[in-house]
């Protein structure tokens, strides 16, 4: 794979170490609520009225 994305092994096995940002955390856990959603519809709802859910759903501070 290195070889096909012209990386150094070493330096793609250093980019796999790296912690997650907060980026990636934070879409990570709007990933877990789209899933959430979209099961609790029991598979019904597109994407549309999935982002009313999570808009409707977001508390703010």
């Amino acid at each position: 794979m290195c070889r096909v994305l012209n990386v150094h092994r070493s330096g793609f096995y250093a980019w796999l170490k790296e912690p997650l940002s907060n980026a990636e955390k934070a879409n990570v856990r709007l990933l877990k609520q789209i899933k959430a959603s979209y099961a609790q519809s029991g598979g019904v709802y597109g994407s549309p009225r999935i982002t009313h859910e999570l808009r409707r759903s977001v508390k703010t501070v």
